[in-house]
């Protein structure tokens, strides 16, 4: 091949590398914009993690690019080694940030233990590189952690007990599928390596890139799933609320020489207090006020089986034991029905 052909295959290289880079940077930042946008559910620290993790690497595969370094102003290009060098060490740590939100149980404290590990040596390998200038001091043993945990990861998702045991996500055919191909792609270039041939970087780019699909597939699948939930929690308290609302009275007793007036600010959305006024005669009323343990739909219905008692026993309201009395029977016999019907 002549320098000329050289020279055309490099450029196409580091143009291809540059674009994959931008991508991998721009996956990134789409990420960060969207675990802020579904910051009120669940999950989003998966998407947050998988976004730096995503970033970090495209700034570690700029920073490999000679053709951009070399368009960097002189002082910019000092600081690139510094760039590439806490991308390499610290890219294994968002990795394994990412999959802790994925784990459960014992699964999540191996995986934060092997994230600690990977900061302890990132620090150490960064420090080292800033007094003695060399780089990959300690990346054999950033990379021994990178293989111990995606082994561990590969058995935990693939054996089914394990998955729903340890897993929050039960999608083990997309969760694996990154992973294995990550893991044979890069299984692969090393051993070829060894016999003298090269592969592109664009087939470490793609592996990875599998990776990064499916983890964030996995993700948005615990937002949503979160989202659904809480839309749900959202709908139920707003029908408390409106049943809550509905017992309170809409009209205050006419009581002679006397004016009366309420306010009603629940401290949460639905709160389990309430009030009533019980009209005896132009000269005389009862007031209850009420606060039932708990909140949601089971706090405002006991609230209204609470109303409906008290109005049997309001030409009582004058004499507040003869009122209770035959109100704590009622609500024991309806809360007791209640519960027999559940079982």
């Amino acid at each position: 091949m002549n320098l000329d052909a050289q020279s055309q295959s490099r450029f196409i290289g580091e143009v291809i590398d540059l674009i994959t880079s931008t991508i991998f940077v721009v996956i990134g930042f789409v990420a960060l914009v969207v675990a802020a946008i579904r910051r009120r559910a669940g999950g989003w620290r998966a998407v947050l993690w998988l976004g730096i993790w995503s970033a970090i690497y495209g700034v570690q595969r700029l920073d490999d690019s000679s053709f951009l370094v070399l368009l960097l102003p002189h002082r910019t290009q000092v600081g690139v080694a510094y760039s590439h060098a806490l991308a390499t060490y610290f890219v294994l740590v968002a990795g394994l940030l990412t999959f802790r939100e994925l784990t459960l149980g014992r699964l999540r404290q191996i995986v934060t233990l092997l994230a600690g590990c990977a900061i302890a040596i990132g620090i150490l390998g960064f420090a080292n590189f800033v007094l003695t200038g060399e780089e990959y001091s300690l990346l054999r043993w950033n990379t021994l952690i990178a293989v111990v945990g995606l082994a561990i990861l590969v058995v935990f998702f693939s054996i089914p007990r394990l998955n729903r045991q340890y897993g929050v996500v039960h999608n083990r055919g997309v969760l694996l599928a990154g992973p294995i191909v990550f893991g044979a792609e890069a299984l692969l270039t090393n051993l070829v390596r060894h016999f003298g041939y090269r592969f592109y970087s664009l087939w470490d780019d793609l592996g990875f890139l599998t990776l990064l699909l499916s983890l964030a597939y996995v993700a948005m699948l615990q937002v949503y799933a979160s989202e659904r939930r809480l839309s749900s929690i959202e709908s139920d308290l707003a029908m408390a609320r409106q049943l809550q609302f509905s017992i309170l009275p809409t009209s205050t007793p006419d009581i002679r020489n006397l004016r009366i007036a309420a306010v009603y600010e629940p401290m949460t959305a639905v709160a389990g207090d309430f009030y009533e006024f019980l009209s005896v005669d132009d000269g005389h009323a009862g007031f209850l006020v009420a606060d039932v343990s708990g909140h949601g739909v089971p706090a405002a219905l006991i609230a209204s089986m609470i109303k409906v008692a008290v109005q049997s026993v309001a030409s009582s309201a004058n004499d507040p034991f003869s009122a209770a009395a035959p109100t704590q029977r009622y609500l024991v016999r309806a809360i007791t029905r209640k519960i027999r019907f559940r079982l």
